[in-house]
């Protein structure tokens, strides 16, 4: 009797392992998958085109893995087998946290960027995903030779199976990634799929513990290596660096918040926690400069909050508000760039769309400084709904100005030429301006946009008057983009805009 007891608590325990692999390789996949766009962020930016090519490649791979699997479960089919799929997707996995950062560099030089996420998307998720694709339909199969009735089995299983999804789905976005960080989720999620291979089957012969083995050191590899991302970190938003650099004029220490290698997004100095002054901010203080009553500014994008903490010390009785949509920026502005409580100074956090649609005015300015990356910018902050929104909330002689990263001729100035226009079809008046040289207009560079809601007041005039030195590096629509179709929210095609860039 005691051994009939022990025999079925064996097969139970069997039994029951094989709904909760299937459950949680329908999550894993998910977080992966979501962590995947984390990866390529830094690289291609956080694009449609990003997300188009994880999603295409990865369920692609997921079927092909689907059709691999079931045909592998009619012709060997045991839980030895089930273990061999789980210890190469742990493995697969694991290569993906050891490898990504030097396969993204090299497919991201000067390439076309639908091409280099796709490449990218594949060369890093093809395997796991295949495998993951695989356990499904396997782990069917080997329900089914215990059971008899297979219309509830399969039906059981593949809803565990989208259960799972759903639950890896919003644990990554709601907390996983923010929590835990890309790169090292990465290393626990191998972990985990090695976790299942392990229940999969007992006893673990010398040639599976050898497997088990060199799965694990890659899992501890995998965990370590995300260790040596200093200064990398998740929010729920985006994934950010904070690095430092050296000022060339003075030699004075700069920390820096960036999503990339090649771009700051805010900065201050190490030794005062001052404001660091990108290069663009003077036509933000133009702006102000030119405005004849500066009273109430609206900020859309806060970053480290540099500029607006420039502005009040410049302009001490005015007001800012700041409307961030990420919370997590705003504690990493308090702890590293100095960011500290002023009554003149209102936080916002939420969307720049959705405040727009319902804030109150009147502002004396809107600036606009959330197209942070030149591959991801927020769509639904350049259409003509949006600008109308900003014409309401300003005062009748104020001024939107915005920051983009564009060429000023060629391909590359697609989308700036279509903001432009999109501008102008609310704004009496609207000028655009390099910020570094009018003498190389096909090199992508900062631009800034300014557009006035009077139609009275001379704006460039104003302009030319207050900074002349700036006022010179006006450029003129190039005559072949002067027909790009306004930007709307039913039509605002911006990621193919700035695939050229």
């Amino acid at each position: 009797m005691a051994q009939a007891g022990a025999a079925s608590r064996a097969r139970t325990a069997a039994g029951l392992s094989i709904p909760l692999i299937v459950f949680m390789a329908g999550a894993i996949v998910m977080v992966l998958e979501l962590v995947g766009s984390r990866l390529l962020a830094p690289f291609f930016g956080n694009s449609l085109f990003v997300w188009t090519s994880l999603i295409g490649v990865m369920l692609g791979f997921m079927a092909v893995g689907g059709y691999l699997g079931g045909r592998l479960a009619d012709r060997h089919l045991s839980r030895s087998t089930l273990f061999w799929i789980l210890t190469a997707a742990s493995i697969s996995i694991s290569v993906i946290a050891l490898t990504e950062r030097p396969l993204l560099e090299m497919l991201a030089d000067d390439a076309d960027l639908r091409i280099a996420a796709v490449l990218s998307a594949a060369v890093l998720f093809a395997v796991p995903s295949m495998l993951l694709g695989a356990v499904s339909p396997y782990s069917q199969r080997l329900q089914l030779h215990a059971l008899s009735d297979s219309g509830a089995t399969l039906g059981s299983l593949y809803a565990l199976s989208t259960f799972g999804s759903i639950v890896g789905t919003f644990a990554a976005g709601f907390w996983l990634i923010a929590t835990v960080g890309s790169h090292e989720l990465i290393g626990w999620l191998a972990g985990g799929v090695l976790a299942l291979a392990l229940i999969v089957i007992r006893p673990l012969v010398p040639r599976r513990l050898a497997a088990v083995a060199a799965a694990l050191v890659l899992v501890l590899v995998a965990l370590l290596a995300s260790r040596g991302y200093d200064g990398a970190f998740d929010t729920q938003y985006d994934r950010y660096f904070i690095g430092e650099s050296v000022e060339s004029e003075t030699g004075r220490a700069v920390v820096t918040l960036a999503r990339d290698d090649h771009s700051i997004e805010s900065a201050t100095y190490r030794d005062t926690g001052d404001p660091y002054l990108l290069d663009y901010y003077v036509y933000y203080d133009l702006a102000l400069a030119i405005l004849p009553d500066l009273d109430r500014t609206l900020l859309i994008g806060g970053g480290a909050f540099s500029y607006p903490r420039h502005q009040l010390a410049t302009h001490p009785g005015s007001s800012a508000d700041v409307v961030e949509i990420d919370p997590d920026l705003v504690a990493v502005a308090r702890t590293h760039f100095a960011l500290e409580d002023d009554p003149r100074l209102s936080v916002i956090i939420e969307d720049g769309r959705t405040f727009l649609n319902r804030a109150e005015g009147p502002y004396s300015a809107i600036l606009i400084d959330a197209f942070k990356s030149a591959a991801s910018v927020p769509y639904q902050l350049t259409t003509v709904e949006s600008m109308r929104h900003c014409y309401r909330l300003l005062e009748d002689d104020g001024l939107v100005v915005m920051n983009i990263i564009a060429s000023a001729q060629g391909p590359g100035s697609r989308f700036l030429w279509a903001e432009v226009g999109t501008l102008r079809a609310v704004f009496p008046q609207v000028e655009v301006f390099a910020v570094y040289d009018t003498d190389a207009p096909g090199e992508i560079q900062n631009i800034a946009v300014i557009a006035g809601k009077s139609d009275t007041v001379d704006l460039l005039g104003a302009i030319e008057d207050v900074a002349p030195g700036l006022a010179v590096r006006r450029i003129k629509t190039p005559s072949d983009m002067t027909d790009l179709p306004v930007l709307t929210d039913d039509f605002a095609p911006v990621d193919q805009y700035l695939m050229d860039l």
